[in-house]
């Protein structure tokens, strides 16, 4: 029998599909590319130019915010303004229609990879609620054998690694001093003072 919870799988799951069909694979794809591009010129930006902005604001936390924020909308617009001529020429090309059509298929396993997502972060929030919810659910077994293969392909330590990237920085390096063990290799070289 079909439950409540399946009925809202499946209209996210659509919705996304049709979403997806209306502006095509390439605008789909495109999408992706302008915003994952935005985000590594931003870094780029406050990596490799981090007093562009700290000249003109006083706090260097706001100034290293306004530099990422301008870097990513500066990057966002010029990339965008690519992105959708590019997606016009193929949806107007002999194409249009088979872009639409596998823009059908990508909104679906994108729409597939929301709801898991989202059900990762319910079960971690309302576990008991959920189960409820979704006790005599057909999709539920599918869609938590998707969560755990997702985590399982995390990194080991991705909560180091995020927690380290939100930081700025990795754990500081411990300086070695120089005459630490340099004895025993004047000894092994027969070089020794003594």
């Amino acid at each position: 029998m079909i439950t409540t919870f399946d009925i809202i799988v499946g209209v996210l799951v659509l919705i996304s599909a049709l979403l997806a069909t209306m502006r095509g694979l390439t605008r789909e794809v495109l999408s992706l590319v302008t915003w994952g591009g935005s985000a590594v010129f931003a870094w780029w930006m406050y990596a490799n130019n981090p007093d562009l902005a700290r000249s003109y604001v006083a706090d260097p936390t706001v100034a290293d915010i306004v530099t990422v924020l301008a870097s990513f909308i500066v990057a966002l617009i010029i990339l965008h303004l690519l992105t959708m001529w590019i997606a016009d020429l193929v949806s107007d090309s002999k194409i249009g229609p088979l872009d639409r059509s596998l823009g059908f298929v990508f909104g679906g396993i994108r729409g597939v990879l929301i709801v898991v997502v989202l059900l990762i972060f319910g079960q971690w929030l309302f576990a008991s609620e959920l189960q409820r919810f979704s006790a005599d659910s057909k999709t539920m077994p599918m869609l938590t054998s998707f969560g755990d293969d997702l985590i399982a392909a995390l990194p080991d330590n991705v909560e180091e690694m995020v927690t380290d990237f939100l930081r700025g920085s990795s754990a500081p390096e411990q300086e070695v001093p120089v005459t630490e063990g340099t004895d025993q290799l004047e000894e092994e070289l027969g070089t020794s003072s003594t």
